[in-house]
């Protein structure tokens, strides 16, 4: 369970630009909080598109495999190899 009153503290280095835009939208005391929905934003964004990416992927193995299984000449030469890993196995 985490500590609501002890939180882990991150530094990170940002423009003098990017900080007094932040200051001057969000206010210095509210930077903690807007950085890490942000972040937590981002880390959503960033799952969201691995697991696009990885149905994507999927769909595209899927849509290969059966493309090979009607092709008759790769089922022909899959045959030829079992037969010849067959005649080694014995």
């Amino acid at each position: 369970m985490e500590s609501q009153k002890v939180k882990p503290t991150l530094s990170v280095t940002i423009s003098w630009r990017v900080y007094n835009r932040i200051k001057e939208e969000i206010g210095s005391r509210q930077i903690s909080g807007f950085v890490e929905r942000a972040i937590e934003k981002e880390l959503d964004s960033y799952e969201e598109k691995l697991t696009r990416e990885q149905k994507e992927f999927q769909q595209k193995m899927i849509a290969d495999y059966k493309r090979d299984a009607r092709n008759k000449t790769l089922r022909q030469e899959d045959e030829i190899w079992d037969e010849v890993v067959e005649e080694g196995i014995e």
